[in-house]
C-alpha cells in the first residue's frame, strides 16, 4: 500500500465521503496504468489507495444537507431501506499524510475522478502540501480534465493533468527534473504568476496497445476480491461511439474512442493471473459488447485461457441490449459470465429521444431469452430524476422490469461534466451551487418534492426485487393483510419480518420501515407514484429473478 522506501512519485487514490460506497469498484486501475507508464521512464513509484480498507466511520452529513436527512428518513433495517447515514469511507487523512511524507517523492499524483468527490481530492492535496510541502502537487482524472479551474483555485494544488495521465504525468516528471517550462508538458494546467490559469488540451493516447501492463503489484487485488481470490478491473477500450445525453465519455464528450488488441488485453489478464489466484474480473468498459466480432475473439481467447479454472466475468457499466444474440450470451456463459448487466435507461419514447437512445424493448427481451438458455441471471438498468423526466415514466418502467425474469436496478441522474445533459443544466440554471450535491445521493435535480418522488421510486424498486425474491424462495407473493402491530420483536428478520411489511404495502399502498427499537412506521413518499404502482402491480404477471 504505502511505499517501503523513497520513491520518485507517490499516487493517492483519496478517500470518499457519502452515503454508501460500492467497494468492489474502486480498485485504482488508472494510477495503476500510470504508475507502469512512469516506472517505463525510469520513474520509481509508490501508491497508497485509501479506499482499501473495510472500516467507515459516521459522521455528520455537509452543512446544508438536512433536507436529505428528512427526506431519506430514519435507520431502517427493513428489506426496503435506503442509505440513511453519511460516512467516511477509506483511510484518515494524517495515516495518508504519513504515507506521503515517507515516501520522500518530489511528484504527488492524486486522482480526481468524480466532480462530486472534489472535496476529498482537495483535503488530500491540503494533508500532501503540509506533510510533504517541497513536492509538486497534481492532480488528474476525469474532474481534473473537465473542471481544471475549480481545481487550480486550491492553493495546495501546483497543477492538473488533463487526458490521460499516462500521455502526461511522465512528461511532467521529467519536466521536473530537467526544469524545463511547465507549457511543455501535455494535457497540463497551472496558475501563471499573473494569477491568470495556463490551460493545455487535453492529451490523449492514440494507441491503446502501447501502454504497459497496470503495476498489478501496487494494488491489494485481494482486498477487493470475493471468496478468497482476487480481483482485477480491466478497461478494452476508452470512450465510447454512442451519443447518451447523461454520458460524459460518450461521442459527444471531448474524449476520444479508442479500443485495445485482443492480444494487448491478454497480456494484461496473464501478468495479472501470473500473480494472484484471480477470481473475478471486472470489464469497466463503457459499452465492451459494441464491435460483436472483436468480443466473441476477447471470449474465445479468454476461455482457452482460462479453461476450466475461469474467474467470473462482470460488465458492470451496463452492455447494450442489441448487441447480444443468443450466440454471443452463450459464449459469455462459457467464458465465465454469470450476470448479463443490461443497460436499458427507459421504455418512455420521449424520454428515449431525451436520452439520445434507441427503443431497446424488444432487444432487451431477447436478451433475457438468451439469458434463460444460458443460464444467466440478469440485471435491468433505469435511470430516474433527469432533466424533464416524467416520474410517472418511472413507474411504467418498473412495471415493465416487473413482468421479466431480472433483478430492477434504478439510478438515480447526476449532471456529469462533459455529458450533454450538464451542459443543459448549467445553461438552464439547474445545477445545485454545491458541487458535492452533484452525485447521485444528493438527488441533484430539482425542489423537495423531486427529490421525494426519486426515493420513492428508489423503495418501489426495493419493493418490487423484494417481491421478486419471493416468487423465487416462496413460489408467489403473499396475499395482502393490514398490519396488525406497531412493534417488532427483536431481532429484526429481515425476510420474515419483510414479509409483513410487503403484506401491508399490498394491502395499502403505504411504504414502511423498522427502527432499531422494533418500531414500525411510515416512510414519506410521494402518495401518487406509490398509488400508481399499487394499481399497476393489479394487473401484472410477476417473474422471479431466477431463470426457470
Amino acid at each position: 500500500m504505502t511505499a517501503a522506501a523513497p520513491v520518485d512519485i507517490f499516487l493517492v487514490q483519496p478517500p470518499i465521503r457519502d452515503y454508501y460506497l460500492t467497494a468492489k469498484r474502486t480498485l485504482p486501475a488508472g494510477l495503476l496504468s500510470i504508475a507502469a507508464a512512469l516506472r517505463r521512464e525510469g520513474f520509481s513509484v509508490g501508491l497508497f489507495d485509501a479506499l482499501a480498507r473495510s472500516k467507515s466511520k459516521p459522521i455528520a452529513p455537509p452543512s446544508g444537507w438536512s433536507d436529505l436527512t428528512t427526506i431519506y428518513g430514519p435507520e431502517d433495517l427493513s428489506p426496503f431501506a435506503l442509505f440513511n447515514r453519511y460516512r467516511h469511507f477509506g483511510y484518515g487523512l494524517p495515516t495518508i499524510g504519513t504515507a506521503i511524507r515517507r515516501s520522500k517523492a518530489f511528484l504527488i499524483g492524486i486522482s480526481s475522478l468524480f466532480s462530486p468527490y472534489e472535496d476529498m481530492a482537495l483535503a488530500t492535496a491540503e494533508i500532501a502540501r503540509t506533510y510533504r510541502p517541497e513536492a509538486t502537487i497534481v492532480l488528474g482524472g476525469h474532474h481534473a480534465t473537465a473542471l481544471p479551474e475549480r481545481l487550480l483555485a486550491h492553493p495546495a494544488v501546483d497543477c492538473v493533468l488533463r487526458g490521460d495521465g499516462e500521455a502526461a504525468l511522465p512528461a511532467l516528471a521529467h519536466a521536473l527534473v530537467n526544469q524545463r517550462p511547465w507549457e511543455t508538458v501535455p494535457g497540463i494546467g497551472f496558475r501563471r504568476e499573473d494569477g491568470r490559469f495556463f490551460l493545455a488540451p487535453p492529451a490523449f493516447v492514440d494507441d491503446l496497445d502501447e501502454l504497459p501492463p497496470p503495476a498489478y503489484d501496487l494494488a491489494d487485488t485481494a482486498y477487493y476480491g470475493r471468496r478468497h481470490k482476487s480481483s482485477v478491473t480491466i478497461a478494452t477500450s476508452r470512450g465510447c461511439p454512442l451519443q447518451c445525453s447523461y454520458c460524459c465519455t460518450g461521442a459527444a464528450s471531448a474524449i476520444p474512442y479508442r479500443r485495445r488488441s485482443i492480444a494487448h488485453v491478454m497480456r494484461e489478464i496473464r501478468q495479472a493471473a501470473d500473480r494472484v489466484s484471480l477470481g473475478f474480473i471486472d470489464f469497466e468498459d463503457e459499452n465492451i459488447s459494441l464491435n460483436r466480432q472483436w468480443f466473441l475473439c476477447l471470449l474465445d481467447a479468454l476461455q482457452s485461457f482460462f479453461g476450466k479454472a475461469r474467474p467470473e466475468l462482470r460488465a458492470m457499466n451496463g452492455l447494450h441490449p442489441a448487441t447480444l444474440e443468443d450466440r454471443v450470451i452463450g459464449r459469455m456463459q462459457q467464458a465465465g459470465f454469470q450476470t448479463l448487466n443490461l443497460s436499458l435507461g427507459t421504455t418512455d419514447a420521449d424520454q428515449q429521444k431525451r436520452f439520445g437512445r434507441p427503443d431497446l424493448r424488444v432487444d432487451f427481451d431477447r436478451a433475457l431469452e438468451a439469458a434463460r438458455r444460458h443460464d444467466l441471471s440478469a440485471v435491468g438498468y433505469l435511470i430516474a430524476g433527469s432533466p424533464g423526466q416524467e416520474p410517472r415514466t418511472v413507474i411504467d418502467d418498473l412495471l415493465f422490469l416487473a413482468e421479466r425474469r431480472v433483478l430492477a436496478a434504478l439510478s438515480i441522474f447526476y449532471p456529469a461534466p462533459g455529458s450533454s445533459d450538464y451542459e443543459w443544466c448549467r445553461r438552464h440554471g439547474q445545477l445545485p451551487e454545491d458541487i458535492a450535491r452533484w452525485r447521485s445521493t444528493a438527488l441533484p435535480l430539482g425542489n423537495q418534492q423531486q427529490r421525494l418522488a426519486s426515493v420513492t421510486l428508489l423503495r418501489l424498486t426495493r419493493i418490487l426485487n423484494f417481491m421478486k425474491a419471493c416468487i423465487d424462495r416462496e413460489g408467489d407473493i403473499p396475499h395482502p393483510a393490514p398490519i396488525r402491530t406497531k412493534h417488532i420483536a427483536a431481532p429484526v428478520n429481515r425476510w420474515s419480518d419483510g414479509l409483513k411489511l410487503l403484506q401491508a404495502f399490498l394491502h395499502d399502498g403505504q411504504i414502511r420501515g423498522i427502527d432499531r427499537e422494533g418500531q414500525i412506521y411510515r416512510h414519506r413518499m410521494d402518495e401518487g407514484l406509490t398509488q400508481a404502482f399499487h394499481q399497476g402491480l393489479e394487473g401484472a404477471v410477476l417473474k422471479g429473478i431466477q431463470q426457470s
